[in-house]
């Protein structure tokens, strides 16, 4: 024996001197809840009750499992008789217990270790059969749940070819002669709300198998009443909120309806006048109209949420009140440029300064509209370059429109070239007019024009001037214009340079050409040179 066990059994043999055993009500062994034997006395301080509980809960742990030992034996100790099943001690039986029985202890014990050993084997037959029986419930239970998730998934294909059968014939939501949702969106809603639908039921058998499984097995059991009670806790909960909640949620909806028709009639007003089918002018422009609607609209949703805030739970509350009061101040604080880009991009907005697809240049950049938001401006770029110039740098400088005025008036494209004082002004006009006359998209009416801007010191500056109604190919017409211009003067025998002087007149002949050329001789000087031998 350990020193422990001897330990225990001089206690108990002291408590047996120091108190002698007294008859006391019986109290049942049971296992089960089959009652084995009782017990009329207790041992020392503990009571006979005391003394079956303590037995009772004994065998509960032997039991716990499916498969556990069968077999009891008696020790013989110093102080009475331990019946043990397997290693694990149970029952002391005392002499005071052979005296309540009238029989001898160790054929009491024996006795009562044989009572044990059949109701432990009838315990695990039916603990094998009660596990036969979860197996096969767990077995069912699962194939339901397989069968369960098939049969959803084939109602949800089924159901989607019906709904993709009648896709062109379902009806659209209309207000009157105002579509307010369109057929294609009610069959996506349809779509969306079958599938959240099909995944809704597929968790609930999910979760259903799984508690059926789980109480199957008393390991398990306690985690279903868990899982139970915190599914059933949070639905009673939201049950009592949402009933308390009908008034004011019937309110909400009635706001969210009138704003919803609100929203659908600007659209519908809008979207006209962006068409030009009707006409806004002089508050609304045709090309301000989708922009104007994006303002009105926001401030009709925000009046709409002023309204439902007080009708929401917990809006009141301070947790509330502090998640306003810090997201204001992320919001202030960290898009100051951004609000900024937003004012910069309304005032742009009605001033109009450009339109989609027009010729600009913005900020140094030259290119043709492609996207106008109140945050930026896209512009490609000749060489297929996409710039997004901020509202705010948009607005700062100087914004330059070839494409306004010019299916009106005409875009004047210009270019210079400078020629000598020996080519006659006359001859270079005709050649910059016959050059501009083969350039493709310049208009003939107005025609173009030659201006002499300058009469520098030693060549003439001419300048070109034509007119388009191309803004968007002007640099094609530029390249055009200059190649026509070279062939002309090239054939015409005129040399595009700027002559520069630098030698002694000595009275040369002068440049200036033609018929007004001066017929008596200028003034000249003479210079004497002298060539000599250098010295030997």
């Amino acid at each position: 024996m350990s020193r422990t066990f001897r330990a225990i059994l001089a206690l108990a043999m002291l408590a047996l001197l120091a108190a002698p055993a007294r008859a006391q009500q019986a109290a049942a062994v049971t296992l089960k809840g089959q009652t084995l034997f009782k017990l009329h006395t207790g041992v020392g301080s503990i009571t006979a009750a005391e003394r079956a509980d303590v037995v009772n809960r004994r065998l509960a742990r032997l039991t716990s499992g499916t498969l556990y030992a069968t077999t009891p034996n008696v020790e013989k100790t110093e102080i009475g008789w331990m019946i043990k099943v397997g290693k694990q001690p149970v029952l002391l039986v005392t002499d005071a217990d052979a005296r309540a029985e009238k029989m001898d202890g160790e054929a009491l014990a024996k006795h009562w270790a044989s009572l044990l050993g059949s109701a432990l084997v009838e315990s695990r037959s039916a603990s094998l059969r009660d596990l036969l029986w979860r197996l096969a419930v767990t077995f069912i239970v699962l194939a339901c749940g397989i069968g369960l998730l098939l049969g959803l998934r084939w109602g949800r294909k089924h159901l989607e070819g019906w709904l993709e059968a009648r896709r062109e014939r379902l009806p659209a939501l209309r207000l009157r002669e105002l579509e307010l949702v369109s057929n294609q969106k009610v069959y996506a809603g349809l779509r969306t709300a079958l599938r959240f639908a099909s995944l809704f039921l597929a968790l609930i058998v999910v979760i259903a198998a799984a508690l059926l499984i789980f109480d199957q097995f008393p390991a398990t059991r306690g985690y279903t009443e868990s899982v139970l009670l915190w599914i059933w806790q949070p639905l009673r909960n939201i049950l009592f909120g949402v009933l308390n909640y009908l008034p004011n949620l019937f309110y909400i909806l009635v706001i969210v309806v009138v704003t919803r028709v609100v929203l659908q009639v600007l659209s519908f007003i809008i979207t006209q006048a962006e068409r030009g089918v009707i006409s806004l002018a002089p508050w609304v422009h045709r090309d301000v109209a989708r922009p104007t609607g994006t303002l009105i609209k926001a401030i009709v949703v925000i009046l709409a949420l002023f309204f439902i805030a007080p009708l929401v739970p917990g809006t009141g509350s301070r947790a509330a009140q502090a998640i306003t009061l810090i997201l204001g101040l992320m919001v202030s604080f960290g898009s100051t440029s951004t609000v900024g880009n937003v004012i910069a991009g309304i005032v742009l907005t009605y001033m109009r300064p450009f339109r989609l697809g027009e010729r600009v240049n913005v900020g140094n950049i030259t290119g043709d509209v492609v996207e106008k938001t109140f945050l930026y401006t896209k512009i490609r770029t000749i060489k297929n370059e996409e710039v997004i110039v901020p509202s705010l740098q948009a607005i700062s400088g100087a914004i330059t429109n070839y494409s306004a005025l010019a299916p009106r008036l005409g875009l004047i494209l210009h270019t210079t070239v400078t020629i000598g004082y020996d080519a006659p002004w006359r001859k270079v006009h005709e050649l910059l007019l016959g050059a501009a006359a083969k350039t493709k998209d310049t208009l003939k009416d107005p025609a173009p024009f030659v201006w002499q801007t300058a009469l520098n010191d030693f060549f003439v500056s001419y300048q070109l001037n034509v007119y388009t109604n191309r803004a968007n190919r002007m640099m094609a017409i530029y390249a055009e214009i200059h190649q026509n211009i070279q062939d002309a003067f090239n054939e015409a025998g005129v040399e595009i340079l700027s002559p520069h002087y630098y030698q002694l007149r000595d009275g040369n002949a002068t440049s200036i050409p033609g018929p007004q050329a001066p017929q008596a001789a200028p003034r000249r000087f003479l210079v004497d040179a002298q060539v000599t031998e250098p010295a030997p």
